[in-house]
Order: structure tokens, then sequence, then C-alpha cells
């Protein structure tokens, strides 16, 4: 068999390059399955001056809030920004939580549905 590299080279399954990025994606999905980090996801900030204007206001908030200390946390391979933490504490408030459940499982049915 054969694998596509992030680059789009297609190498056979014994390369180096395949098993070397196996073994990094083993370790690092298995850290980040669900963990809490102040900063995971986020660039640093040199990196983030270097595009001025291109930042919309919840990507502004979201830093305000990791700036003040909300945690951003991974649910698998999904980061959850505070914004989102934030939403779904005031959903829980509105709908309780047959209602949030309700929401996820739409959310996980629309997702499946579009695979």
């Amino acid at each position: 068999m054969v694998r596509i590299l992030a680059n789009g080279d297609i190498v056979q399954d014994d390369d180096p390059r395949v098993r070397a990025n196996a073994q990094h994606r083993e370790n690092t999905s298995r850290q980040e399955f669900f963990s809490m980090s102040p900063n995971a996801g986020h660039a640093p900030p040199q990196q983030q001056a270097a595009r001025p204007g291109g930042r919309s206001p919840f990507s502004e908030l979201n830093q305000q809030l990791v700036n003040m200390g909300f945690p951003i946390w991974n649910l698998g391979n999904q980061v959850v920004e505070p914004v989102m933490s934030i939403l779904l504490l005031f959903l829980l408030m509105m709908v309780g939580v047959r209602g949030l459940l309700l929401v996820g499982l739409i959310y996980v049915v629309s997702h499946l549905s579009q695979r």
C-alpha cells in the first residue's frame, strides 16, 4: 500500500517519513484528547501581529478572554475557544441539560450527514 504525505508526496508504507509522522500523531493524540492548555491552537503574538486587519471581532474577543485567564481546551481534535465555552454555559442556563443534549445530537447528526 501507499500513503500520501501532507506535502502531496506518494510514498510506500515502509518509508521513514510515514513512520515518523505516525508516531508523532500517536503521541499527540494521546496527549491532546482532552487536555486543558492556556494557549493551545494560538500563534505566538509576533505572528498574530503580522496579519493586521485580518482578525474578526470573535478572535479579538477570544484573545481578550484568554488574556483574562479563560482556558482554551481540546475535545478530541477540536479546539474549544473561550467564546464557545461561554456560549455553551449560556445555552445550558437557557435551555437546560435536555436542550443542550438535543443541540448536541442535532450537531452530530448534521456532521454525520455531511460525510
